[in-house]
């Protein structure tokens, strides 16, 4: 055999496969990560693991594959999730304080509906080709955004809802103010909330008629009898007058210049226009472009949006946002990440809370 004319049929590459070798170790290893708890919460377990299990236990009420199921154990043991415990020689696995509160589903503080949520949303992935094509699928907001709102009320009461509410009681304006509007408040709890630490406080929820019949549900399982409704388009329509607080949440119109400007109109001299709102930036990290690729999976039936993720056709960007306020007759009392307010170490999401102050 001629060794030498065997090499020379296969030169070795200008650049090994590491790199490409990595990318697929790393986007396998996070499928198997990600399918594990989803089969995990569709299994229910975390439910069952409020008291101490072994596995043989759990294969048994589940009627799982006990190795599959050990296994199972072990996974989410290595990823914090569970905890373990020896009891009798053998090994037990119970919920961490984290799992029990947002990983079952009958929990108060329960993501399992937002996480839920992202399996869905993994699947437009699997048909990336064909949205790609240009099979996207137009979003009646009549339709999303009542059934958003749910997860949404369930999301942030696990922790922004009261780390934004402490925030905001703060302010001076807030403890003497008689009468306030979360716009585009969606479930209301930002203003149930509100109104709970406001006893002289009127709050008001304005949304779209169908979003608002969601809303009064909330307000009434709070017995939130200083909080009522307004519906409206705030796209459309005014939205009232001589508020002290005027609120704002990750809502559509968030970075709009009529909607900021219709807040100006409806506020009291003195009065405080708080808004938290995701400001994106064209950036080269790979999680703000994949974030945008899925922004543009859907469009929305009536609102022309931006191809950056959370923005729309009017936008302003954070700095032309606060020149804008600055412009109106406001004077911005503060900026801050939300990933500060809320004492997260994640700094990849890009939401900022401001306060301005109606001077003019």
């Amino acid at each position: 055999m001629n060794t030498k004319k065997y090499q020379n049929s296969f030169p070795l590459p200008a650049e090994s496969p590491e790199k490409i070798d990595k990318i697929m170790l790393d986007t396998y290893f996070g499928a198997q990560k990600f399918y594990l708890l989803k089969t995990a919460i569709e299994l229910k377990i975390f439910d069952y693991l409020s008291d101490s299990k072994t596995s043989k236990d759990l294969s048994s009420i589940l009627d799982l594959d006990p190795v599959l199921t050990e296994l199972m154990l072990k996974a989410l043991y290595e990823l914090g999730i569970i905890s373990i415990a020896s009891k009798n020689g053998e090994t037990h696995y119970i919920n961490t304080f984290a799992s029990d509160n947002y990983l079952k589903m009958d929990s108060v503080y329960s993501k399992s509906p937002s996480i839920s949520a992202s399996f869905e949303s993994i699947d437009k992935w699997a048909n990336l080709s064909e949205i790609m094509s240009g099979s996207k699928n137009e979003v009646m907001e009549n339709a999303f955004f009542p059934e958003i709102i749910k997860r949404m009320a369930n999301d942030c009461k696990c922790w922004e809802l009261q780390k934004t509410v402490e925030y905001i009681s703060k302010f001076s304006e807030f403890k003497s103010a008689k009468k306030l509007l979360d716009v585009a408040g969606g479930h209301g709890l930002y203003a149930i909330s509100l109104g709970m630490l406001n006893d002289n406080l009127n709050a008001f929820v304005f949304d779209l008629p169908d979003v608002t019949i969601e809303t009064k549900k909330f307000i009434e399982k709070y017995d939130a009898k200083n909080v009522d409704t307004i519906a409206g388009n705030f796209f459309k329509d005014d939205l009232g007058e001589d508020f002290d607080i005027i609120f704002s949440s990750y809502n559509p119109g968030g970075k709009n210049p009529k909607v900021a400007k219709k807040v100006y109109n409806s506020l009291n001299k003195g009065g405080l226009f708080i808004t938290k709102q995701a400001f994106p930036k064209l950036t080269k990290k790979m999680h703000d472009t994949l974030n945008n690729m899925e922004w543009n999976f859907n469009s929305f039936n009536s609102t022309g949006k931006g191809s950056i993720r959370y923005t729309f056709e009017t936008d302003l960007t954070f700095e032309e946002y606060l020149s804008y306020l600055e412009k109106l007759g406001f004077e911005v009392l503060e900026t801050k990440p939300v990933y500060e307010l809320t004492e997260f170490r994640e700094e990849m999401f890009p939401n900022m809370i401001i306060v301005a102050k109606k001077i003019n």
